[in-house]
């Protein structure tokens, strides 16, 4: 049973506690805000870190064995010669689906009144997409159902995205969220992880490549459905004018400056990564000379130790930043190790040297996980309603795939002669420059230390 919280505040406050985190002089209001008291409601209970972890481990195994594996299986079983366009058709429609489903959902979650909470009618929701999708995808006779089950996939994984990122900002203090923010950061990876693995000992049967990845999504979202304290929101809801429902999509990048600024470094540096997990695949056939039958166990190598090493890393740093009390400083050095490691694999002479500098790449990566989220959840314009303001941050992490995409062929082709031939020096010398800007961008953010 939930508890019903009315929140004894002037609506007032939340002005007030942004006027302090963006330097403004400003009147402090002592008593409570909304999320505060929710937060001493919801008073999250032993393993709730765990359970928010397994919920994006899953979504992440679910979605990502669908774009690494399954849809090109599905696609190909439907029609080997059009199984790019399909894919090709159904990936650009689950980005857009995805750009705009994440501050939508973010925002329902926000302005949820529901007497289950705020947040767990978008985790049951969110497992049921899930499920329909995997059913639609595995039974598709044709393009349009399995366009639908990708879709569903896809709003599934927003659904747990967005919702994780909100429970962490909802249940947990600013000085505990760094080892939670890393973990749930590392959800996605960890999920191509388990994956990649559970695809291994099944070969090209569809049924449990897309039956096993998306249980562990269902069952992992409705654990945390049934285990999380998510008290019923009572704080006022005012209605919203056109212009405000319109405004969900954006923030007032000159109103809030810090928002931004986070918003900037974490497309950045996204980019940087999206310049060589986009490209990685053909650069090892062409630059590095593997044959077509080594690629996949190298591919799976390298997100073994892409995995293995930000795991290594990102809680204890989380630990340490929140230790600290400092969050900058360490995503400029991760952005500057990121962008040192993307070098390093653009000058790669064999497969070795070229892991040695993915495991660079996911040192970087390790530390800005370790810390972006969490200095995310604290630059938020409205502390109290965070989930739509989150998931905008999580627009970055989709945006940059079709920026790398539309500048790639450019760069790619910089320098190349009559010969032909790909210059992926210079692909993956832009992202390193992508990502260092992405590191001193953070610079900018004055909301926090």
């Amino acid at each position: 049973m939930t508890t019903p919280i009315t929140p004894q505040l002037p609506s007032a406050a939340a002005a007030a506690e942004l006027g302090a985190h963006e330097g403004t002089t400003s009147t402090v209001v002592e008593e409570p805000t909304p999320t505060e008291m929710f937060r001493r409601q919801a008073n999250p209970r032993p393993g709730f870190v765990f359970f928010v972890v397994f919920a994006m481990v899953g979504a992440g195994a679910a979605q990502m064995s669908a774009a690494l594996l399954t849809l090109t299986l599905k696609a190909t079983e439907l029609s080997a010669d059009a199984a790019t366009t399909t894919i090709s058709i159904s990936s650009g429609i689950a980005g857009i689906l995805t750009l705009f489903a994440l501050p939508i959902i973010g925002s329902l979650s926000d302005r949820s009144r529901s007497r289950h909470g705020r947040r767990r009618p978008f985790l049951i929701a969110g497992a049921a997409s899930f499920a329909l999708g995997g059913v639609l995808l595995g039974i598709a006779p044709n393009i349009w159902v399995f366009v639908a089950g990708h879709l569903f996939i896809t709003l599934g994984f927003v659904a747990a995205g967005v919702v994780t990122i909100a429970l962490i900002a909802d249940q947990l203090p600013a000085n505990r969220r760094g080892p939670a923010s890393a973990f749930v950061s590392l959800g996605t990876p960890m999920g191509a992880l388990l994956g990649t693995v559970v695809a291994l000992p099944f070969g090209a049967d569809l049924g449990p490549l897309i039956g096993i990845p998306t249980a562990v999504a269902v069952i992992a979202m409705v654990l945390l459905a049934i285990v999380v304290r998510d008290p019923q929101f009572t704080h006022r809801r005012d209605t919203r004018s056109i212009r405000e429902v319109v405004g969900i999509f954006w923030v007032n990048p000159l109103k809030f400056p810090s928002f931004t600024a986070v918003f900037t470094s974490r497309m950045l540096v996204f980019s940087g990564v999206a310049a060589l997990n986009g490209y990685q695949a053909i650069y090892l056939l062409m630059n590095i000379g593997l044959a077509p039958a080594e690629l996949g166990s190298a591919i799976l190598l390298t997100v073994v130790v892409n995995t293995g090493v930000s795991l290594a890393v990102a809680p204890a740093i989380g630990k340490l930043s929140d230790r600290l009390g400092v969050r900058k400083p360490f995503i400029l050095v991760a952005a500057v190790i990121l962008g040192l490691g993307l070098i390093f694999a653009s000058m790669a002479p064999n497969f070795g040297v070229y892991l040695i500098a993915c495991g660079v790449v996911a040192l970087g990566q390790g530390v800005y996980f370790a810390v972006e989220l969490a200095l995310a959840t604290s630059v938020v314009p409205d502390p109290d309603n965070p989930a739509k303001d989150l998931a905008i941050i999580k627009i970055a992490d989709n945006l940059p795939v079709s920026i790398v995409s539309a500048v790639a062929p450019a760069l790619l082709a910089v320098g190349v002669g009559a010969s032909g031939g790909q210059n992926f020096s210079v692909l993956f010398i832009a992202g390193a420059a992508s990502a260092i800007l992405g590191g001193l961008a953070i610079l900018f953010v004055r909301a926090a230390r």
